[in-house]
This record gives structure tokens, sequence and C-alpha cells, in this order.
């Protein structure tokens, strides 16, 4: 049963990577090359905070959003300019 909870929790992370990615591919027209590294990003900082910080899930996970939007703003700023 743990198995299956398992992999209907990695479905469920895919598809809600597949569906922002087709919102930002398939109806904006752009093309995304840091998405899946802003996932990764996201993940590896979360984990970090739980397993080192020991920092609940909830609260890991708003510091991880925090810590994306910052890198992703250190991105897309010089980029502006392309």
């Amino acid at each position: 049963m743990i198995y299956i909870l398992h992999i209907l929790i990695i479905i469920t992370i895919y598809l809600i990577l597949s569906l922002s990615l087709n919102l930002l591919v398939g109806y904006g027209g752009l093309i995304s090359l840091c998405h899946a590294a802003f996932y990764g990003i996201g993940a590896y900082t979360s984990t970090l905070l739980m397993m080192d910080v020991n920092l609940s899930f909830p609260f890991a996970l708003v510091v991880s959003i925090g810590v994306c939007m910052l890198l992703s703003l250190l991105v897309a700023y010089p980029s502006l300019r392309l």
C-alpha cells in the first residue's frame, strides 16, 4: 500500500510540473530552460531545511519558495534585455 501511495505522489508531482510547463510553453509560447532547475533547487532547499535545520514541512516549503523566487529574479533581471 505504501508503494502505491509513493507512486501516486510522484505522479502528482510530475503532473503539476507538466501542467505548469504546458501553461508556459503551450499557452504563453515561451521557451523555458530553467523549469527543471528551479524544481530541483526548490526540492533541494526544502530537503536541506528539513534535514539539517529541523524545520517543519510547511515552513520549509515557504522558505524554499522564497529561495526559488530570489534565484529566478537573479536569472530574469539580466535576461529582460534579451
